[in-house]
């Protein structure tokens, strides 16, 4: 069943320009999942968000988070898990909840269509990592700084759908270290990205 995943990830990633779509997945382990689509109109609004070129590699993760909290927004709609809560018991009861596989798979999916769209100048989309504390384990995505080859979690199980996801250097991820402000700023509607 692990296999058939992977392998479906990978054939719905590679064909952003032809007809893309995704895997998205719920319910806790990819239990559920179902085949989305988006529209010529999602992919533009997606698209817009790296519209700028005078970007450097601070400046991109902040574009990250917002394109991943926007394709959860369109996902969610789309899927019916716009009512996913952050961490897993809020939305138990909700065969719609995700948990941290199903928020890894997913956000690892929406960084390959960024970088398969080309829209990633500073970065390279990961490996999923995994780290186990006390017997329990958790997951997310990652993406890889070119210039440092800086590895850093993207994790999305921390927050509502269509929040930003947290960004962390990998390291300090693994470690469960506090997200950093510094690479964690919140956006207002309209409000323009903070520097470090």
């Amino acid at each position: 069943m692990r296999a058939l995943c992977v392998w479906l990830l990978l054939s719905c990633c590679t064909a952003v320009n032809a007809a893309p779509y995704f895997v998205h997945c719920y319910d806790y382990g990819c239990k559920s999942t179902r085949e989305i689509r988006y529209s010529a109109e999602n992919w533009q609004q997606v698209r817009s968000i790296f519209e700028h070129d005078d970007r450097d590699a601070y400046r991109e993760k902040q574009l990250i988070r917002q394109a991943v909290a926007l394709m959860e927004r369109i996902s969610g709609a789309i899927a019916g898990t716009h009512q996913d809560k952050a961490g897993n018991y809020a939305g138990e009861d909700s065969a719609m909840q995700q948990d941290c596989i199903d928020e890894s798979t997913n956000t690892f999916q929406y960084l390959v269509a960024l970088e398969q769209l080309g829209l990633l100048k500073w970065h390279r989309v990961d490996t999923k990592q995994r780290r186990i504390v006390w017997f329990v384990a958790h997951w997310t995505a990652t993406i890889r700084e070119v210039g440092t080859g800086t590895r850093f979690a993207v994790d999305s199980w921390y927050r509502d759908n269509g929040e930003m996801p947290y960004l962390q250097p990998l390291e300090d991820w693994q470690r469960k270290l506090d997200f950093p402000a510094a690479y964690n700023p919140e956006l207002a509607p309209g409000q323009a990205l903070l520097q470090p």
